[in-house]
């Protein structure tokens, strides 16, 4: 294996600001297309649940599976110069630190908080851990399932670092198009036992995207190994491109033929839930390739800003679930357009959550894990 560390590529910095951003803008859209909530009310207008759910559909399609590629990406090459006990280390520190963070002190006392503004007569904050939270990860299952895909990376690095690398060819439009299908059967077949929704019972990954993720970390790793990021030629990816967008406007045709019932597209063995997942598979791959070799070609370069925002990109992600929620409190009962709602909550979102990232990182010690 080579441990030679390759240049920064600044296209996958400014690919994950843009993946940051939407996971931000997936979260603020919520209540305004109609999915329960957490405290808030839904507040939605035909159109609205339509056009968000579109969108929140598309996103939840692809973006944490792209997330996934890019941790991929990078673990072989961190593994490789540092071995597996120190990478694992260095995992534990950043993923493992802020999870238990979160999950005993940040998202406890966010939510008593929420709960003590709306209660008339509210419990004691240890009356209210007891008795009425409900312990989970919320969105950093992201990250107890990163630790959970890096361990196991780990024991198969251990395994074969001495194997020689074999070189595969630079996969061409007939091989992802293989590859969409492939994902496409094995998405199915999870998802007539597992539908959409449904968890595992420790909340690491849901079922039913476990195919997507898992082969795409996957993907990640042996695109490190085989320099395909680089190689994969620009006709190749602005085709999928294209066939990624041009998948993502064919939805209202599915959610027609659903009947406008989303539930039905999610799991069974049906044909509803196929044509779902072939549309989410092709969603999928075309974005991901699409993107990442768009990016490449055309967004390679960062200058201050670009900067300042990739540093913030993995801290963004772990506190902008209660900035959202927040924002979005305090415009319960305002007359606006659940359109407009939606705007406002991204925009104050993304503001507000790099703006706290950044002074969360100057604080000591806090740069070398965020």
């Amino acid at each position: 294996m080579s441990s030679a560390e390759k240049p920064r590529l600044f296209f996958i910095d400014n690919v994950r600001i843009l993946l940051v951003i939407l996971v931000v803008s997936f979260h603020a859209g919520a209540p305004y297309a109609g999915v329960p909530w957490f405290m808030i009310p839904a507040e939605t207008t035909a159109l609205s649940e339509v056009v968000l759910g579109w969108f929140l559909t598309v996103c939840a399609a692809f973006f944490l599976g792209f997330f996934f590629m890019i941790s991929g990406y990078f673990s072989p090459g961190s593994c490789d110069r540092k071995g597996a006990t120190l990478f694992l280390k260095d995992r534990f520190v950043r993923l493992g630190i802020p999870l238990i963070v979160f999950y005993t002190a940040v998202m406890p006392l966010f939510r008593y908080g929420m709960y003590f503004l709306d209660a008339d007569d509210p419990l004691s904050l240890w009356e209210f851990l007891a008795s009425a939270y409900h312990w989970e990860p919320y969105h950093l299952w992201f990250i107890e399932a990163l630790l959970v895909f890096t361990v196991l990376y780990c024991v198969w690095w251990g395994l074969t670092k001495e194997t020689p690398q074999k070189q595969l060819r630079t996969p061409q439009n007939k091989d992802i198009f293989v590859a969409a299908v492939f994902l496409t059967v094995v998405t199915f077949v999870v998802r007539i036992w597992v539908p959409v929704g449904v968890w595992d019972p420790l909340k690491v990954v849901p079922p039913a995207y476990l195919p997507q993720f898992l082969g795409l970390f996957s993907a990640g790793i042996i695109s490190y190994r085989q320099n395909w990021v680089m190689k994969v030629s620009a006709s190749v990816g602005m085709m999928w491109l294209r066939i990624g967008l041009i998948t993502v406007l064919l939805f209202p045709v599915i959610y027609r033929m659903s009947g406008g019932e989303y539930s039905s597209l999610t799991g069974g063995f049906h044909w509803r839930p196929f044509i779902f997942a072939v549309w989410e598979a092709f969603v999928c791959i075309g974005l991901c390739v699409g993107v990442l070799i768009y990016f490449r070609e055309k967004v390679n370069l960062q200058g201050r800003l670009q900067r300042a925002l990739s540093a913030n990109v993995y801290a963004v992600y772990l506190i902008h679930f209660p900035v959202v929620i927040f924002v979005q409190y305090t415009l319960i009962g305002v007359m606006l357009h659940p359109f407009m709602k939606f705007l406002v909550v991204t925009m104050a979102g993304i503001l507000f959550s790099f703006l706290i990232s950044h002074f969360i990182r100057t604080l000591p010690f806090a740069e070398k894990i965020l």
